[in-house]
């Protein structure tokens, strides 16, 4: 008795499994139930992180580079108005100089000398007036084009300091995301996301408002 009972069971057994494969054979696309759909692996999502990262890095590089090269021509160009700036000045020291010469030379009786010598103290006068006051070309004009040399030169430095801080936290941001592809780390490519992130919020403050991303 106890071998017809383990021969129905073998037969059951088999019928079972007959049914089973005529079930995966009329699922649709000819793919069995026990199939899954196919999803990205954490190593894909590492490597289309480190992707979007180095594309960031890549901006935020160029973006550098350029507020340096601005910061270098800024500094030549507030350097060259303050040159001018002190010939301005020294030409206007040596007007008022002159001036001083003149004025106290002895008292003449001659007509023609005297009015000669009023005309010259008059048009350097003048001079020293336009050396400090013209609108384009004088002193208070070039110190003003100075200052705003510098103010920008200044803030092309700011966008420069965070454009780098921008691009080193995605820079560890690559490194986490990469270390995290051969460990199988979630820990690691949730803190890769997030130092990516930071650095891309810097590098957006880089071009908009630097003061806050240069830390």
């Amino acid at each position: 008795m106890a071998s017809v009972y383990r021969t129905l069971e073998h037969r059951e057994h088999a019928e079972h499994m007959a049914h089973g494969h005529g079930h995966a054979d009329h699922a649709p696309g000819g793919a069995s139930h026990g199939d899954a759909q196919p999803h990205a692996s954490p190593a894909q999502w590492s490597a289309l992180l480190v992707a979007f990262l180095a594309a960031g890095l890549a901006l935020s590089e160029q973006g550098a580079k350029h507020a340096e090269i601005k910061v270098q021509q800024l500094a030549v160009d507030a350097a060259d108005t303050w040159a001018q700036y002190q010939a301005k000045s020294i030409r206007t020291t040596v007007a008022r100089d002159i001036s001083l010469m003149i004025a106290g030379l002895d008292p003449t009786t001659d007509p023609a000398a005297l009015s000669h010598r009023e005309e010259t103290l008059a048009e350097l006068k003048r001079d020293q007036d336009r050396y400090r006051n013209d609108p384009h070309d004088g002193m208070e004009a070039i110190a003003h084009r100075a200052h705003d040399f510098e103010h920008e030169r200044h803030h092309a430095l700011e966008q420069t300091h965070a454009y780098h801080n921008g691009s080193a936290a995605m820079e560890l941001g690559i490194v986490l995301a990469t270390a995290s592809a051969i460990m199988r780390s979630r820990m690691l490519i949730l803190m890769a996301m997030g130092f990516g992130l930071a650095g891309g919020i810097l590098a957006i403050l880089g071009y908009f408002a630097p003061e806050y991303g240069a830390l």
